[in-house]
């Protein structure tokens, strides 16, 4: 007897249930990480022991005056990590389930869920502090001046502890990648966006420098990935 053959509406459906299912998992799993870490201290010394390696690797970097920026940093650089980042999201996804080829949307679900399970294993068992939360590294959250409860908000949005390898990172790269390869015209947006995104994290002191390069390499491995098992996943499903 032969499988049925799921039409493209169905795909699409697939590959978004991935995605929520990620973000449902994630949200869960970050909400169990906060309550373990701020009630009964799991962690807290390893985060400590690896922010310590951290600021080595980066050959001691220091933030001193990182609030002297001004507006354009603590305003720019904030709506570029917490908004765009989202939007960015939010609008490829809109895109792609708008296309009659599933295959985009695919893609993306795909190399999100390689992603999330290649980075996985750093949030639970290596717990890299950000870098704003390290006093050695002097840097300070711009964000802040808004609220000091946005960074925690957002946590769900970008991996369990935001580091190593920076999961806000190598989705951002995995979004204009995906885009870039079926010819999207928002691709042209995801370019500018994505850089800014990037740099965001760096400029308002929430990223190690590895985390970041890190995040770079697991972005573009996932994606390299995922469209090399897309023919197998498709096939799965239709």
């Amino acid at each position: 007897m032969t499988k049925p053959r799921l039409r493209p509406w169905r795909l699409k459906l697939a590959a978004l249930a991935v995605l929520v299912g990620l973000f449902a998992f994630n949200w869960a799993e970050t909400g169990l990480e906060t309550w373990l870490r701020d009630d009964y201290g799991v962690g807290t010394r390893l985060e400590q022991t690896l922010g310590e390696a951290a600021h080595w690797v980066e050959g001691g970097l220091s933030f001193e005056g990182h609030d002297t920026f001004g507006k354009f940093a603590y305003k720019g650089f904030s709506i570029a990590y917490f908004f765009a980042f989202p939007l960015m999201a939010l609008a490829a996804m809109a895109v792609a389930a708008r296309r009659r080829d599933p295959r985009l949307l695919l893609l993306l679900a795909t190399a999100a869920a390689i992603d999330y399970l290649l980075t996985l294993p750093f949030y639970v068992f290596f717990p890299v502090p950000e870098r704003w939360t390290f006093p050695e590294s002097g840097a300070l959250l711009l964000s802040d001046l808004w609220t000091s409860e946005l960074i925690q908000q957002f946590r769900p949005f970008s991996g369990l502890n935001n580091c190593f390898p920076s999961f806000h990172v190598s989705t951002t790269v995995i979004l204009a990648a995906c885009l870039h390869r079926f010819g999207s015209r928002l691709r042209w947006l995801a370019l500018p966006f994505g850089l800014a995104v990037v740099l965001s994290t760096f400029a308002l002191g929430i990223h190690w420098l590895p985390d970041i390069i890190a995040g770079v390499g697991c972005g573009l491995a996932s994606y390299a990935l995922a469209e090399r098992l897309l023919p197998r996943v498709e096939a799965a499903l239709m």
